[in-house]
């Protein structure tokens, strides 16, 4: 396949929740340029779109962005893009907003998904937030951790799609991601036909242009949610199971043991 030749352009979408090394990983694959790179179009139009569904506690993230709703998503994701051996979207299945909206699932990808144990994204999803949101209370920090951690929407996509749409599962676990990550991406992209390089492994910190600008200028929000991964230039090895959970507020360890079989269910299908 040449950068050239638009008819056999590989398209993939990695669905995924908070705190799972999605971002990590989609700066990993944005490092080829010969391949367009979307970052959260969905979380755009769910949060700052004309059709926003998000909370009404998120409203005042800001004035909403023309061509941003699902069906313009949704259009964008399946034009052709000349130049280009593939195309690669990371999406929080969250934001699509459920399956009422599962016709907006853009026809001609690759659905694929990462996810990550509970025990440790639950932990740095609510150490983001303490650090983004400093002056909330213990309990609006709870319920903001148990908003933005939520296995299920991811959980109930997979199964459609697996299920009842007869799609062939392709999942990575975080952790191998962090543990083995010339492996585990190198299964990726034998699985997606997106081709290898090597600087999947090992890339350029700091590059995010093709975020959307309105990313861009939140810098409160980057630092918080995304610091580390832009700073990153390669995958870090880590426990996830043996993350620490013993600091966390009680009814956060209950959330992470009512997600537990979600990810137990997904995880046997991992690459």
């Amino acid at each position: 396949m040449t950068a050239t030749d638009t008819t056999s352009a590989v398209k993939v979408i990695l669905w995924t929740h908070a705190r799972s090394r999605s971002t990590a990983f989609e700066l990993a694959i944005a490092s080829d340029e010969n391949i367009q790179v979307f970052h959260e179009e969905y979380s755009l139009a769910y949060f700052m779109g004309e059709e926003r569904l998000c909370n009404e506690k998120f409203t005042t993230i800001g004035p909403s962005l023309p061509r941003y709703r699902y069906v313009d998503v949704k259009e964008r994701f399946e034009q052709p893009y000349p130049g280009k051996t593939a195309v690669f979207a990371k999406e929080e299945a969250a934001c699509l907003g459920g399956r009422r909206n599962y016709g907006y699932i853009p026809e001609g990808f690759t659905n694929t998904y990462l996810v990550r144990n509970p025990r440790a994204a639950v932990v740095s999803c609510y150490k983001s937030i303490r650090s983004f949101e400093t002056k909330a209370d213990d309990k609006t920090l709870v319920e903001l951790t148990k908003d933005m951690l939520n296995l299920t929407p991811v959980y109930e996509l997979f199964k459609y799609l697996t299920d009842e749409r007869h799609q062939r599962p392709i999942l990575i676990d975080s952790e191998d991601l962090a543990n083995a990550p010339d492996e585990t991406i190198k299964k990726y992209c034998n699985a997606t036909g997106v081709t290898f390089n090597d600087s999947f492994i090992n890339w350029k910190p700091e590059k995010y242009e093709h975020f959307h600008e309105r990313f861009q200028k939140n810098m409160k929000f980057i630092k918080a949610f995304h610091g580390d991964a832009l700073r990153s230039s390669s995958f870090q090895p880590s426990s996830d199971r043996d993350a620490n959970v013993s600091e966390l507020p009680v009814e956060l360890q209950q959330w992470i043991e009512a997600c537990m079989p979600l990810y137990e269910e997904m995880i046997i299908h991992k690459l």
